[in-house]
């Protein structure tokens, strides 16, 4: 089959039925909602873990119905892990937070899951090479 091929039009085609069913695959698309894997509701399940207080894996775990282990595994399986992924989430927060509120660093430490401010603060450090003041500088991104 060569460009050419694929440009003739089909014998029999119907123009106006083809019309109606490329709208309908348009709507189709325009509707359709991504279905969520199992990483997807883990960072749900997370994020709300997190709103709690200073998360566990085992807390987690229980909530998504299965071992430590085996949540471990799969987190391992997709390229991850808990520590990783509750990182990423404490840092996403964390420099929102500082972006575009005026909380308090402890209040921020609390809210994201840390024991302290100044473990927060080793965090942010780590993450952005500097301190809090200056992302909160940065103005909202």
């Amino acid at each position: 089959m060569t460009e050419a091929d694929i440009a003739v039009p089909l014998p029999r085609a119907d123009p106006a039925l083809a019309a109606i069913l490329d709208r309908h695959a348009r709507l189709s698309i325009e509707a359709a909602r991504p279905v969520l894997g199992w990483l997807d509701r883990f960072h749900t399940v997370l994020e709300s873990a997190v709103a709690d207080g200073p998360p566990g894996l085992d807390q987690v775990a229980r909530r998504l119905g299965m071992s430590p282990r085996t949540l471990q595994r799969r987190l391992n399986k997709e390229g991850t892990s808990w520590w990783e992924e509750l990182e990423r989430l404490r840092r996403r927060r964390v420099g929102r937070l500082l972006r575009e509120t005026s909380l308090s660093v402890d209040s921020i430490a609390t809210r994201v899951g840390f024991t302290d401010s100044r473990a927060l603060r080793r965090a942010i450090h780590r993450w952005y090479g500097h301190g809090p003041a200056v992302i909160r500088g940065s103005g909202p991104s």
